[in-house]
C-alpha cells in the first residue's frame, strides 16, 4: 500500500511537471503579424489641458503638447516625467489618428532640466489658484476612462482573433494544441497588460506632479492606482470565470 502510495505521487508529479513543460517551458511556433498588431497598438490619451500622452509600438512615452502661442512640442517620458523637448515635429509628430510615432525614435537629453522646467511652466500657466485633491482627480478620471476603454477594446480584438483561430482549426479538422493557445494569446495579453500599466503609471506621474505643485500629498493618485489595479483583478477572475465556462 505503501508502495502504491508512492508510486502514484510519483505519477501525479511527473504529470505535473509535463503539463508545466507544455504551457510554461516548451517553444511554440506563436509568431502572428495580427496579434502583434493588436498588442503593440500605440494608446493615444488627451489630457484637460489639451495636451496627450502616447505610448508608441516600441514602448516610448511621449508627451505631445500645443502651446498658446501654437508651438507644437514633443517631450519624451522618464518614469513618467519629461526628460527631453523637440520642436522639430518631422521627428515625432503625433495625431489623434495614432499615426505619429510610428517607427520613430524619440531622443533624451542626459539632464532633462530644460524640459522639466518647460513642463512645469507650462501646468502652471492656465491659473495660479490652488485646487483641491478632488479638482485635479476630476480633471484625470476622463483619461484614465478612456485609456482602460482603448484597454478593453485591444483585449477585445486578442479574444476575437483567439476564438477565430480556433474555430478555423476546427472547420478544416486540425488538430488542436491547448499549450499553444495559452502561450500565443497569454503572451499577447500580459504584453497588453504590461503596456497598459505604464501608460496608467505614466499619468498618475503627472497627476502626482499636478497635486505637488498645489501642494497635496499624493494620497489621491495612491487611491486611483490601488482602484485601478482593484478593476484588472475583477477583470482578470471574470476572463477565468468565462474561459472555465466554454
Amino acid at each position: 500500500m505503501k508502495k502504491f502510495g508512492i508510486a502514484f505521487g510519483i505519477i501525479v508529479i511527473a504529470l505535473g511537471a509535463y503539463i508545466a513543460y507544455l504551457f510554461e517551458f516548451k517553444d511554440y511556433d506563436t509568431t502572428d503579424a495580427a496579434v502583434d498588431e493588436v498588442a503593440e497598438e500605440e494608446y493615444v490619451i488627451e489630457l484637460a489641458d489639451g495636451s496627450k500622452i502616447i505610448l508608441d509600438k516600441y514602448g516610448n512615452l511621449i508627451r505631445h503638447v500645443t502651446d498658446e502661442d501654437g508651438t507644437e512640442k514633443i517631450e519624451a517620458f522618464t518614469e513618467g516625467f519629461p526628460s527631453t523637448e523637440r520642436s522639430d515635429l518631422a521627428v515625432a509628430s503625433v495625431s489623434s489618428d495614432n499615426s505619429g510615432t510610428k517607427g520613430r525614435k524619440v531622443k533624451t537629453d542626459a539632464s532633462g532640466k530644460a524640459a522639466v522646467k518647460s513642463y512645469a511652466a507650462f501646468a502652471g500657466k492656465k491659473s495660479s489658484k490652488k485646487m483641491t485633491a478632488a479638482q485635479i482627480r476630476v480633471k484625470y478620471d476622463p483619461a484614465i476612462s478612456e485609456l482602460e476603454s482603448q484597454a478593453h477594446g485591444k483585449l477585445d480584438a486578442l479574444i476575437d482573433l483567439a476564438v477565430s483561430e480556433y474555430l478555423e482549426m476546427e472547420a478544416n479538422d486540425q488538430k488542436i494544441s491547448y499549450p499553444y493557445f495559452y502561450n500565443k494569446y497569454s503572451s499577447a495579453a500580459s504584453k497588453l497588460e504590461d503596456r497598459t500599466d505604464k501608460m496608467f503609471y505614466a499619468l498618475m506621474e503627472v497627476m502626482k506632479q499636478e497635486l505637488k505643485k498645489n501642494g497635496l500629498p499624493a494620497a489621491e493618485a495612491e487611491k486611483m492606482s490601488k482602484e485601478y489595479e482593484d478593476r484588472k483583478n475583477k477583470l482578470r477572475r471574470d476572463i477565468l470565470k468565462q474561459t472555465a465556462g466554454l
